[in-house]
């Protein structure tokens, strides 16, 4: 089976765009924050803690999310147009990049919704060891605060696992698509199956 580019919409492309527009800027945040880290610990420019807090906090529990949010919306378009070209490229696949790059083993919101579980339980935790302190000091908005950070962040659990077990049933369903329009050579297969988390053998970080 002959490989060729399918030609994908404008929208997959400003997709891709934004992809490399939020890595290039994920990439400015995590030197400002590193920067801001060093100058500060060596002394060579005072920052203020509270700027310094901010950019730790939005690039460890922000930047993650935004970017696979930003690149499931690339790949699920994609996906969706590759499948949808098939009928008028008999005898044809895709080139190996566009496979690769949209129609993995897994669903492209599954590392969304892994990130989401992590970062969710993670601040479940701290929040929910930090907020019995705060309440027995009275701190009545430091409670308050605490209070609602924990809430949303067991809210974000309770949507994220069914989330992923959606997101992996529609998967299985997509690779069935794929695995009936195209055959793919084994070495393809293999990088087809690397999860964008995890240690490359189908897991996730937390799993």
């Amino acid at each position: 089976m002959d490989a060729v580019e399918f030609p994908l919409s404008p929208r997959v492309r400003r997709a891709r765009g934004l992809l490399v527009a939020t890595t290039a800027a994920g990439a400015v945040l995590v030197g400002a924050t590193v920067a801001s880290v060093v100058s500060d610990a060596s002394g060579w420019v005072p920052v203020p803690r509270a700027v310094q807090v901010s950019l730790v906090l939005v690039t460890l529990f922000v930047l993650p999310v935004v970017w696979v949010g930003v690149r499931a919306v690339w790949a699920l378009r994609g996906r969706s147009e590759l499948f949808a070209a098939a009928e008028e490229y008999a005898r044809r696949r895709p080139v190996d990049r566009q496979l690769i790059d949209h129609l993995g083993d897994e669903h492209p919101l599954t590392p969304l919704w892994w990130m989401v579980a992590i970062l969710g339980g993670l601040c479940a935790f701290c929040l929910g060891v930090a907020f019995p302190f705060a309440l027995a000091d009275g701190a009545a908005l430091a409670g308050a605060l605490l209070g609602a950070g924990l809430a949303a962040s067991l809210a974000a659990l309770a949507v994220a696992v069914p989330g992923i077990r959606r997101a992996d049933l529609r998967g299985e369903q997509d690779r069935r698509l794929r695995t009936e329009l195209w055959s793919l050579p084994n070495a393809v297969e293999r990088r087809l199956r690397v999860p964008l988390l995890g240690t490359g053998d189908g897991s996730h970080l937390g799993a």
